[in-house]
């Protein structure tokens, strides 16, 4: 892979990282399987009945159970992308998210478009085009290069402020950015409509700006054993809590799912989880980095290095790979809701297939760029 840095790209500008930021390597690797998880298993979790089967249920489960990854990959971002000590001015940074980001953005929303008309068979016109593209359409989750591009535009201008307070004001300054974004779903009810102001590819971003901050916030918390199993707790409690909810005939309708909707980012269940997840990951590799350091170095670290650096390309390749494993005879043949071997084959397949190929094109000097 290229030596590049982007908000998905979270590597330190030295060669090696230190063995006490290792984990953040593993914790995207882990996300990217959680973001595999939901559009992979979602496609079992909406079909109808699905929570009347076991295969159902499970599907469920790993959608529901993974939301907290999106939060967690902008959390990460912010941990390493915020830091004064890194930062190099605001030219220079911009130049760096846009040669690294732009042609990853043109060269994905053009794949998918391809995907929509050859393999999906979904003629479109230019309008069409165009209004995918105002709406961050184009395809499933390409929504998130918006972010992405969103924050990195406004990393210049945070960096001042970042630089002058300190943890401890950037994280309720975190929650307080976060909040404006989960009454606008929590009221949603009340006001009708939806969270459109945050859903264009202009303003994407905001949704997501209280993350970016937590990650800088808490990076340097960490939790002992007692706080670690805690929030291992929490993380459980929370997805059950999310996975139980959607759709669910029990739940009372006036209540969780009409004003704290499974489905979203936005809500408090999913930032908590993330940020529960966010502390666990830190506070455990750290304690791992600390002991390997005593040796000089770490397998593990630079196998997670290696996985992490390619976190973006799956992102953007897996949803093109989910369309092959779908039609594998093995795997179901097409048919989403078939039994748990099946379901778990499709998960392991797409995110195993996904990373080789993108760790191939990696070596390529042309889709390096875009990978």
């Amino acid at each position: 892979m290229a030596q590049h840095e982007t908000l998905t790209d979270t590597r330190p500008r030295t060669a090696g990282a230190p063995p006490s930021l290792a984990w953040v390597s593993w914790l995207r690797v882990v996300a990217i399987a959680g973001v595999v998880c939901i559009h992979t298993a979602g496609l079992t979790a909406i079909a109808p009945g699905a929570r009347g089967t076991l295969h159902g249920r499970l599907a469920i489960a790993l959608d529901f159970g993974a939301r907290w990854a999106v939060p967690v990959f902008v959390m990460l971002s912010g941990a390493l992308l915020l830091d004064p000590a890194r930062y190099r001015g605001g030219r220079e940074f911009l130049r760096r998210r846009a040669v690294r980001l732009l042609p990853a953005v043109l060269f994905w929303n053009l794949v998918y478009l391809g995907v929509r008309r050859w393999v999906l068979d979904q003629p479109y016109g230019w309008r069409d085009v165009v209004e995918w593209s105002l709406t961050g359409r184009v395809y499933t989750a390409l929504y998130f290069f918006w972010i992405v591009l969103g924050l990195a535009l406004v990393t210049p201008v945070l960096m001042p402020w970042v630089a002058s307070v300190d943890r401890r004001t950037v994280r309720w300054v975190g929650l307080a950015a976060a909040l404006p974004v989960m009454l606008t779903v929590a009221t949603q009810p009340l006001r009708g409509g939806g969270p459109k102001w945050v859903e264009t590819p202009w303003t994407w971003w905001i949704g997501y700006l209280g993350c970016y901050l937590l990650g800088w916030g808490l990076r340097p918390v960490t939790l002992g054993a007692r706080g670690t199993a805690a929030a291992v707790a929490g993380v459980l409690g929370l997805t059950s809590l999310l996975a139980w909810q959607w759709r669910n005939p029990h739940e009372p309708a006036a209540t969780l799912e009409r004003y704290l909707p499974a489905e979203s980012y936005y809500t408090p269940a999913v930032l908590a989880c993330a940020v529960l997840v966010f502390l666990v990951a830190s506070s455990l590799g750290r304690r791992r980095g600390r002991a390997a350091a005593a040796d000089g170095g770490d397998r593990a670290a630079r196998l997670g290095r290696r996985l992490g650096d390619a976190t973006l390309g799956v992102f953007a390749a897996h949803l093109l790979v989910l369309q092959w494993v779908l039609t594998w005879p093995v795997l179901g043949g097409g048919d989403a809701a078939t039994g748990v071997p099946q379901l778990l084959g499709r998960c392991a397949a797409v995110l195993v297939t996904t990373y080789a190929l993108v760790l191939v094109a990696g070596r390529v000097p042309v889709l390096r760029k875009v990978v």
